[in-house]
């Protein structure tokens, strides 16, 4: 994986503000990851792409992550900082997308595969959290049977479908990482999952006007397109900036 350029940075903020966060931490791999095909991206599992997410941030936005927590005990908002560094060292090995898994359950077979970035970002278009877990687990039953005849994943008992949910996350446990943490006021601890995506979307939002102003300020003074500017090092940039605003 390699660093992020500016002008790839300024180019999927562009066009993916009005995106779901799936689709933001697919096109920020994309750029990423060039020797990467839309195939590979889109069959990569969940667990593979947070720990490349977290690879991403820790390269080009660095390894602090900012975090803030409402303990659900007190109400006390409280902030951390976890260490992307850390965090990678204890990372679960991300899942391989390969034979789906099987449930035998009396006359019922299920073949399950793990969710993918591609399944994401379909249930990320749902229009709410119930209905985008339905979706994603809908997409992960690759054949369901009973007596050898398909049956509809919807007519499945609800038991069955939840054993199937658990078979996947065991299956790919870093697809989502949670993170415990004690409230400074009250010490209750607080289990909270660690959305990379939403990590590494911050820090695009918050580079992107300051990239936009420095392109302003140089085209302004030198003329310069922005392509030119935001191929410059960030030294000499830098020492443009200096000189521009002296």
């Amino acid at each position: 994986m390699s660093s992020l350029a500016d002008s790839d940075l300024l180019h999927v903020w562009e066009t993916m503000r009005r995106q779901t966060l799936p689709r933001r931490a697919a096109a920020l791999l994309a750029v990423a990851t060039p020797g990467m095909t839309n195939a590979q991206l889109a069959g990569m599992s969940l667990g593979e792409r947070e720990r490349r997410l977290l690879d991403l941030h820790a390269r080009c936005f660095g390894a602090r992550l900012s975090c803030v927590a409402d303990c659900v005990e007190c109400g006390e908002t409280f902030e951390f900082e976890l260490d992307a560094r850390t965090l990678s060292s204890g990372w679960p090995t991300p899942a391989e997308v390969a034979q789906p898994l099987s449930i035998e359950a009396q006359d019922l077979h299920i073949d399950i595969s793990l969710p993918t970035v591609a399944d994401s970002i379909v249930a990320s278009d749902e229009h709410d959290a119930a209905h985008a877990y339905r979706t994603l687990l809908q997409r992960c039953l690759v054949c369901t049977t009973q007596s050898g005849d398909p049956v509809a994943p919807e007519a499945l008992p609800p038991a069955l479908l939840q054993e199937a949910a658990a078979r996947m996350e065991s299956a790919d446990p870093a697809a989502e990482l949670l993170i415990s943490m004690p409230c400074p006021a009250c010490e209750a601890v607080l289990t909270e999952p660690l959305d990379l995506a939403a990590f590494c979307w911050a820090e695009v939002e918050a580079r992107a006007p300051r990239l936009l102003a420095e392109v302003h300020a140089l085209a302004s003074h030198y003329g310069w397109s922005e392509a030119d500017i935001l191929a410059m090092s960030r030294v000499r940039r830098d020492a443009y900036l200096e000189m521009v605003s002296s």
